[in-house]
């Protein structure tokens, strides 16, 4: 007769045989349906603007070697606050940052816009299709933008915010878990891909499963599963990594994030943002815009909005009473060939200063 302890050995194998044909049994049935509903693209409207004259159209290049086209622009002030990173929403482009952004050059804020690939003018890498979901590719293309204003001539040793709308805002916060020379991120519709993706397959249970005593009483863990298989199965697809924006946000701190979402935002539910918003540490802040749907905040409460966005980078940019220093100044180097006459003038020597956190920032004057 078996020992107690081999009966119990031989349930448990038994239990965990059942376990895997049962969780196999579901990605065979029901991955396809996740995979195509998670690649489908909604009905997005996504914000057009007309190119800005008075800014410096640049290309730079990214880690896997795509050109992308980027704008720089100066503060409309003579001593300069910062500089903004703007990463437009899916399908849009560079030019969207105008209504977004645009009267933080009047705080002292200098911005750079930039497309991301496949979009406006930057190159579209072979074989990759994006879609509303943050990838590793939109991670690298603002990576490559921040590496590009680190090698201007004028860039600013303190650092740089990020401002992203929906998807990139996304990517701003994957970017600035993990560079500290960021200093603030703002974020309008930002959401994460897990999150969002968990909650639309337990909206969608009972239509794809059909049993209502199966999808109703089945773990959560189970759909965590058949997610985490789909994504895997789009990434092969797709030829691109979807990031892990709960994790990221986790690792924000010291950093600040002003979160700004919709109350009516029909896609990204107010509740799946602010379980992502509860991961991240202080500090932080959150604004449900009420009556707002997706990425319309702006439109809603435009004057409150541009002095909320405004008050945040006042506050948070790395610049505090300055005190001089008896460092000798530091040597720009010259400008590259071909960049225009207006970067070429403002290459000369800047002398430092010191901030109270032991920063270094520029000191520009006008020319």
């Amino acid at each position: 007769m078996p020992s107690p302890s081999a009966l119990t050995l031989a349930a448990l194998i038994l239990t965990l045989a059942w376990l895997a044909a049962f969780l196999a049994y579901v990605v065979y049935r029901y991955c396809p349906i996740i995979v195509r509903i998670f690649e489908e693209t909604p009905m997005f409207l996504p914000l057009r603007e007309l190119a800005v004259d008075g800014g410096e159209d640049v290309r730079f290049t990214t880690a896997d070697g795509l050109e992308l086209a980027g704008t720089y622009f100066h503060a409309r002030t003579e001593a300069r606050a910062g500089v903004i990173v703007f990463c437009h929403e899916y399908l849009s482009d560079r030019w969207s940052f105008r209504p977004y952004a645009d009267r933080l050059r009047d705080q002292g804020f200098d911005l750079f816009t930039f497309d991301f690939r496949n979009h406006g003018q930057s190159a579209c890498a072979p074989g990759y299709k994006p879609l509303q979901w943050v990838t590793d590719h939109e991670v690298n293309d603002l990576r490559a933008a921040i590496e590009y204003l680190r090698s201007r001539p004028d860039h600013d040793p303190a650092g740089f915010g990020l401002f992203g709308v929906s998807r990139g805002g996304t990517t701003a916060l994957l970017v600035a878990a993990d560079v500290p020379s960021i200093w603030g991120v703002v974020t309008d519709g930002a959401f994460p891909t897990r999150g969002t993706m968990l909650a639309f397959i337990l909206r969608w249970a009972e239509i794809f499963v059909g049993n209502r005593h199966l999808w109703k009483y089945m773990p959560v863990s189970v759909y965590c599963f058949v997610g985490w298989a789909g994504r895997l199965r789009s990434e092969r697809r797709l030829n691109c990594r979807f990031p892990d924006v709960e994790r990221a946000v986790a690792r924000l701190t010291p950093r600040p994030w002003l979160m700004i979402h919709g109350e009516k935002d029909s896609y990204i539910g107010p509740e799946i943002v602010m379980r992502l918003f509860d991961r991240a540490r202080q500090p932080k802040e959150s604004w449900i815009v009420p009556g707002a749907k997706h990425n319309r905040c702006r439109e809603v409460e435009p004057e409150v909005y541009g002095s909320r966005i405004a008050s945040f980078f006042r506050s948070n940019a790395p610049r505090r009473p300055l005190r001089a220093t008896s460092s000798a100044p530091s040597v720009v180097s010259p400008p590259a060939e071909g960049t225009p006459a207006v970067a070429a003038r403002i290459a000369v020597r800047i002398p430092l200063v010191t901030l109270d956190e032991g920063l270094v920032a520029p000191v520009r004057g006008r020319t």
